[in-house]
């Protein structure tokens, strides 16, 4: 029988742990911080508590809802143009404000103009020791890296012409703005254009400056047969003492979409037969590259020259001036 009770007892407790464990719990942590167990008292501050929780979740909700129209009217002044199309096309086309600026856009184009005008042509300059000539601004050619696509000077020299034809008599006395011409080491005829335009005055300059004891040499892109109809290289011997031809590719085709030729593709083949007859002709005579157009078309103008049989000089592509 006692062990009957005790089994009893036993399971009594453990369902009294199950089911009232925690309130026993709570009981004994009242005794410890010396509450009453009283029945209403606690009713009283769970009611007491329930109102603190109530309060403290409204007090949350009001300042989520002021923090929701805090940034309601953000939303408002970032989306303001779009709410407002027509405030937003008046700012974006105030007619009179776009009118002054086409105005001022104008005069400055004018001023510009006029400064340009007034700007004496420049037919000689010197670079390196060296006096270069610049006889015509036309050119057969429309090449990506030629410098007078990105400026309208080279290292500060104006080098467009505005006044007319260039004569033998303008050019002369350019070049004897320099003094004593024997101090240059060549004369280059090259400018903003091709110089092989004005053949009439690269043989007569040629045979002034050879009076002096001066060397002279011709920078041209190899087309000044096709330019003049004609062939031009009997009229460069015993004229030009060196000529340098601008290669520039390696094959019609690539030289052609670089280059822009007016002749088309047979603007490649002139050059390079240009360049054969002048080396045939006795006239020291080069290919010339910038480094710009890449490592193979490189590699495959080098061996152009090579089987040209004409020297090939790379240099450097000129970046700011």
């Amino acid at each position: 029988m006692e062990d009957e009770k005790k089994v009893t007892q036993n399971s009594q407790m453990q369902n009294s742990k199950g089911q009232g464990g925690g309130r026993r719990r709570r009981h004994r942590n009242r005794h410890k911080s010396g509450q009453p167990q009283n029945p209403q008292a606690q009713n009283a501050q769970n009611v007491q508590n329930v109102q603190n929780q109530s309060g403290q979740n409204n007090k949350k909700q009001n300042n989520q809802g002021n923090q929701n129209n805090q940034n309601k009217p953000n939303k408002q002044n970032n989306n303001g143009q779009k709410q407002n199309p027509q405030k937003q096309e008046k700012q974006k086309q105030n007619p009179q404000k776009q009118e002054k600026q086409q105005k001022q856009d104008k005069q400055n184009r004018e001023k510009q103009g006029k400064k340009a005008e007034n700007r004496k042509d420049t037919y000689a300059y010197s670079l390196d020791g060296k006096l270069y000539l610049n006889l015509t601004n036309k050119c057969s050619n429309g090449c990506d890296f030629c410098v007078r696509n990105e400026r309208d000077s080279y290292y500060g020299h104006y080098l467009w012409l505005n006044h007319g034809e260039v004569t033998f008599e303008k050019v002369l006395s350019a070049c004897n703005g320099f003094g004593d011409l024997t101090k240059f080491e060549e004369i280059v005829f090259c400018g903003f254009g091709e110089p092989t335009y004005r053949m009439d005055l690269i043989v007569k300059l040629s045979d002034y400056f050879h009076e002096k004891g001066l060397k002279t040499r011709l920078n041209t892109n190899g087309q000044g047969s096709l330019i003049n109809k004609r062939d031009i290289i009997p009229e460069l011997v015993g004229k030009v003492d060196k000529i340098n031809v601008s290669l520039n590719a390696s094959c019609a085709e690539n030289y052609q979409k670089i280059c822009r030729s007016q002749f088309g593709e047979n603007g490649f083949g002139a050059m390079v037969e240009f360049a054969k007859g002048c080396k045939r002709a006795g006239i020291d005579c080069r290919f010339s590259i910038v480094d710009c157009i890449g490592e193979t078309e490189i590699e495959s103008c080098k061996r152009l020259a090579q089987s040209a049989g004409v020297p090939l000089l790379i240099r450097k592509y000129i970046v700011d001036c």
